[in-house]
């Protein structure tokens, strides 16, 4: 716990204003981090065995003229654990408590990979909550969760979070997952790939050193998100909404199909393919996503 403390002041030298709060959610109690009230509600929701320190590289420049909120999901750093607890409505519920008693008005909702499914369920459920969508490479269409790819990764960090250990046990642990490399019929470790470097890895290690293993499960077992129907989903989108789809052939989970099907169902949308960004975007590169999002952001100020 003192790590934790010590490692948000650090983070707080570049981040003036921005602390953690809990939010009792019913069931469970959300950690969040909060920026300075310098405009309107931003909430950033991380993906999959994340946590809220992910979305680090761009809050310096997205605080400057909105109002952070990042809240760790349940079952996901300082939140609550809850035994087989991970259903996609569950997620959603707690952000719309957070959304309703905490915020109290309609906010821009910028979801990555597990986040931007939440992000869709929220803004298709509660759409008096949210003003604006950002949608970062997460699927659309279900299908998608057998990508084998990504069933080899969580496998692995399931694995990993269930052995735990320290911070540079998992980190190695990480490195050495195998997997399926996108359109060819090899296969590598994943401190081989692009990107995965050791500062890295072991910023992943926190991450998943405190994630609850059945997140990972559940996801592998399809019941996460069971019943989920992009398609439905979409149709009940009213705010604008902003894809960013990462590359394919690079491990994109946003395929071209989903963005084609979103273009035809929202009724406000922007979509931006990135040729050279995998599905991890801006927690490997912040500035073209920032660039995106922020063309997005100054869009919803004029309009």
């Amino acid at each position: 716990m003192n790590h934790e403390i010590e490692e948000t002041t650090a983070f707080n030298e570049r981040n003036p204003g921005l602390v953690e709060r809990i939010f009792a959610a019913g069931e469970v109690s959300l950690n969040y981090a909060e920026g300075p009230p310098n405009g309107p509600p931003l909430v950033l929701l991380h993906g999959l065995g994340r946590r809220w320190q992910v979305f680090l590289p761009i809050v310096p420049a997205l605080s400057l003229r909105w109002h952070i909120f990042i809240p760790d999901l349940r079952g996901h750093g300082k939140s609550s654990h809850v035994a087989r607890g991970y259903h996609g409505p569950q997620f959603c519920g707690d952000i719309a408590k957070l959304l309703r008693d905490r915020i109290g008005k309609p906010a821009i909702l910028f979801g990555h990979s597990l986040g931007g499914m939440l992000a869709m369920s929220i803004a298709s459920d509660y759409g008096d909550l949210v003003r604006a969508l950002i949608l970062g490479d997460n699927m659309i269409v279900g299908r998608d969760l057998r990508h084998p790819m990504y069933t080899a990764l969580f496998a692995g960090l399931r694995d990993a979070a269930r052995t735990g250990g320290s911070v540079e046990q998992i980190a190695k642990q990480i490195g050495s997952i195998i997997l399926p490399v996108p359109g060819t019929s090899e296969s590598l470790a994943i401190r081989e790939l692009p990107g995965n470097d050791e500062p890295y890895l072991l910023a992943w290690a926190r991450c998943v050193q405190m994630v609850d293993p059945d997140t990972y499960e559940m996801t592998l077992d399809g019941s996460s998100l069971e019943g989920w129907n992009g398609e439905n989903v979409l149709r009940k989108i009213k705010c604008p909404t902003l894809l960013l789809q990462g590359a394919p052939q690079m491990g994109g989970l946003m395929s071209d199909s989903d963005a084609a099907l979103a273009a035809r169902i929202l009724p406000h949308h922007a979509h931006v393919k990135f040729k050279n960004l995998g599905h991890a975007l801006f927690i490997q590169q912040p500035e073209p996503v920032l660039r995106a999002v922020n063309n997005f952001l100054e869009s919803l100020e004029v309009s």
